[in-house]
């Protein structure tokens, strides 16, 4: 599914409004072969302590699909459908399908939380 201009700004502020520490928000709004149709993702750059440590990078990346949305979380590079480590990425999570970009946006932070919870219950 491709997304009228006003339709991509509205996504994008929902997103921004929903991730806020994630910044420079990028997407594509055109048929692509990464891209099953309208995909925007954000970074959040995790810098380390030590100053010869190479910085974490993970990504928020929202896509459609027909009439549906997923939502990834992903390490390295945003989310495609190449996406493999052999590319220089890796997902973290994916949400199902959903009609709304609300519906996954509300699916991928719960995801993200259980995660989180998850790691610091270890």
């Amino acid at each position: 599914m491709l997304l009228e201009e006003h339709e991509v700004q509205k996504a994008l502020e929902q997103v921004k409004a929903a991730f806020p520490n994630f910044g420079d928000w990028q997407y594509l709004n055109e048929k692509h072969p990464d891209y099953l149709g309208f995909a925007l993702w954000g970074e959040f750059v995790m810098e380390k302590e030590r100053q010869s440590s190479q910085p974490q990078r993970y990504f928020i990346t929202l896509d459609t699909y027909e009439t549906y949305w997923c939502g990834h979380l992903s390490i390295g590079l945003h989310s495609y459908i190449w996406s493999s480590c052999d590319y220089g990425d890796a997902r973290l999570l994916d949400t199902m399908s959903y009609e709304t970009l609300a519906e996954a946006i509300a699916a991928l932070k719960a995801e993200m939380a259980s995660l989180f919870r998850n790691f610091s219950a270890i």
